[in-house]
């Protein structure tokens, strides 16, 4: 409800006016309200008469009827619910539109600070771009998950102490546009970013208790300075380097192997190591590798660490942002914007540490439903992200639910071409990798078929005949 220009809304003003009329004295309350004593007695006097009136609004009346406001807030969510969430431009647009209609006026800016006021349920917000492939995650992909921990949870007995997640990110440098404080009626406002010539990954892992493992740094080539660490400040992190830049299957085989040995001795073997499906997590080599360590691995189900990464949902974005200031400041003190991997691993590492990496990866354990397992977390987490993040009690406009009936029984697509070509991969998100499941897969897949080749021979006579061989295909 939007307040009036004394600063309390109409419901404020009435039930100060029933305490009074209770018993209370009317300069106590007038106090407590802040609502001026004057106006609080002429209310009143207008109760008493049986007469219970509101105060009219400041201003002019709004240019589009209520009924109009109402309309065109249920599109603005029903836009949101369908993956289209309305800009300010659209939203001014479609009221122009409609004031067109009735007043032959338009509406600007004014209107729509107004209309935000007007409707508390909207409010700005930024929308993060999803891939088309995070839509696919349903139901099925989640009971899975949660069935493979359930079982793994009861059989191994494991706690929050032996609970692990790992992830990458990137270290990045550069920003889009930004908000910034600048002379007003400027017309272009601009900022140069530091900028590094090269791609950094790190490696993070941390358990459902709070535990991290120190980072491990990926940069690319072949060969480091001895000095890139120097300035880095977590003593235990670890530099390595690909040809890329990115995680492959050979480093992961040694990262294993550091992850073991970071984990200390005391907390019960095995651990459990969740991770995206990314390629080089999986093979055969790895599967062995992490038995010999005593590690078990459970991949999470395609394209769904949005939902289901405690490190990607909860630490990440911290990490980032302390990150960006960092680099922020390095670039205001220093006017260096070029940032060299020696510095990069010295800025990583004090955003590492400022963090709070540890008590935010067991926030993010607790809220995909993880540890402690809870699958109604977890499908908590998958219905609002079907939603895009609209709560459960906003309002749906009928016609959204008539345009679902027709694109599901009017509009109905034929079903799709049945896949002829065979699969080269194997599906194991959300199953626990282990060597028997790679096999029976592999074993699962059709053999080769054979067929007859013909091959010309001479025979005696010197004449080209046809030999029959089998060929495999």
């Amino acid at each position: 409800m939007a307040r009036l220009c004394g600063g309390y809304t109409n419901g404020e003003l009435n039930a100060a006016v029933q305490k009074i009329r209770s018993g209370e004295a009317g300069k106590l309350v007038s106090k407590k309200t802040k609502i001026p004593y004057r106006t609080l007695m002429k209310w009143v006097a207008e109760a008493k008469k049986g007469i219970i009136r509101s105060p009219e609004r400041c201003g002019p009346a709004p240019l589009l009827p209520s009924e109009a406001e109402e309309n065109l807030c249920e599109w603005v969510i029903g836009r949101q619910l369908v993956g289209k969430p309305a800009k300010r431009q659209e939203v001014i647009d479609k009221a122009c539109e409609i004031s067109s209609l009735l007043f032959d006026k338009d509406v600007g800016d004014g209107w729509y600070k107004r209309f935000l006021e007007r409707h508390p349920t909207l409010a700005p917000q930024v929308s993060q771009s999803i891939s088309k492939a995070r839509n696919a995650v349903d139901n099925t992909d989640v009971k899975r998950l949660f069935n493979t921990l359930l079982k793994l949870y009861i059989e191994k007995g494991f706690s929050r102490e032996n609970i692990f997640n790992v992830d990458e990110t990137a270290f990045q440098t550069t920003t889009k546009s930004k908000k910034v404080l600048a002379a007003r009626g400027s017309p272009n406002v601009w900022h140069t970013d530091a900028s590094a010539g090269f791609h950094l990954s790190i490696v993070a892992c941390a358990s459902a208790s709070g535990l991290v493992v120190p980072p491990v740094f990926i940069l690319p080539g072949k060969t480091v300075r001895l000095t890139v660490m120097d300035g880095c400040s977590i003593s235990a992190a670890a530099v390595t380097t690909t040809e890329s830049g990115f995680m492959n299957g050979e480093l992961f085989l040694s990262w294993l192997a550091f992850f073991a040995a970071a984990v200390p001795a005391s907390i019960k073997r095995p651990l459990l190591l969740i991770m995206d499906g990314c390629s080089s997590h999986y093979s055969l080599e790895v599967v062995d590798t992490a038995t010999e360590l005593g590690i078990l691995l459970v991949c999470l189900p395609a394209n769904s660490t949005h939902l289901f990464q405690p490190l990607d949902i909860v630490v990440f974005a911290s990490f980032k942002g302390k990150l960006r200031r960092l680099v922020d400041t390095f670039t205001s003190d220093g006017g260096d914007y070029n940032i060299d991997k020696a510095t990069a691993s010295k800025l990583a590492g004090l955003a590492w540490e400022g963090c709070n990496l540890g008590r935010n990866i067991v926030a993010g354990f607790r809220g995909c439903g993880i540890f402690p397992l809870s699958l109604v977390k977890m499908q908590n987490s998958l219905d609002q992200f079907e939603r895009n993040g609209v709560p459960t009690s906003a309002r749906r406009a009928t016609w959204l639910q008539v345009k679902e009936t027709v694109q599901q029984e009017v509009l109905a697509l034929p079903p799709p071409r049945i896949k002829t070509r065979q699969r080269k991969t194997a599906t194991v998100s959300g199953k626990l990798l282990t060597r028997t499941l790679l096999t029976e897969i592999a074993q699962r897949q059709p053999k080769k078929r054979k067929r007859a080749t013909t091959k010309y021979t001479e025979d005696d006579g010197g004449a080209l005949a046809p030999e029959t061989r089998e060929a495999i295909v």
